[in-house]
């Protein structure tokens, strides 16, 4: 994978929360630089004014987690941008490797005529995106 690329986004989770919170809940965020500004959208369904004020206090206790993407629109598209040259070069990888681990799995079956796990007794891996020809076979 191409090390320049190094962004990560999870750092942002909690922006994204509040936003997406403050959006269900009827509200919308007016960019303003350092400011957080809020509004009841126009045409907002079911918008309950407790619910909303308790979700505009929530951002402006978390002001500087929303304004990490409010406050610059030109960095937040930057991050956007080598997230997704990021995302390509991990697809990439692990398409390639998907593939190789396929192959190579067959051929040390073959090679080897062994039917049990690669990971041993215990079985593949929870959670594992590829599992061995043992273990869908059920051995």
């Amino acid at each position: 994978m191409d090390s320049s690329v190094k962004v990560d986004l999870r750092s942002l989770e909690k922006g994204i929360s509040l936003i997406e919170r403050a959006h269900t809940n009827g509200l919308q965020l007016v960019p303003n630089g350092s400011k957080l500004q809020l509004r009841k959208y126009p045409n907002a369904v079911d918008y309950n004014k407790q619910q909303a004020t308790v979700v505009a206090g929530m951002l402006k206790q978390s002001k500087q987690d929303v304004l990490g993407i409010t406050a610059d629109p030109a960095e937040t598209r930057k991050l956007l941008a080598e997230s997704q040259r990021r995302m390509v070069k991990a697809n990439e990888w692990f398409l390639t490797h998907l593939d190789l681990w396929d192959r190579l799995e067959k051929v040390y079956r073959t090679v080897f005529e062994t039917t049990e796990c690669v990971m041993g007794a215990g079985g593949c891996l929870e959670g594992a995106v590829v599992r061995c020809r043992a273990c869908e076979r059920g051995a």
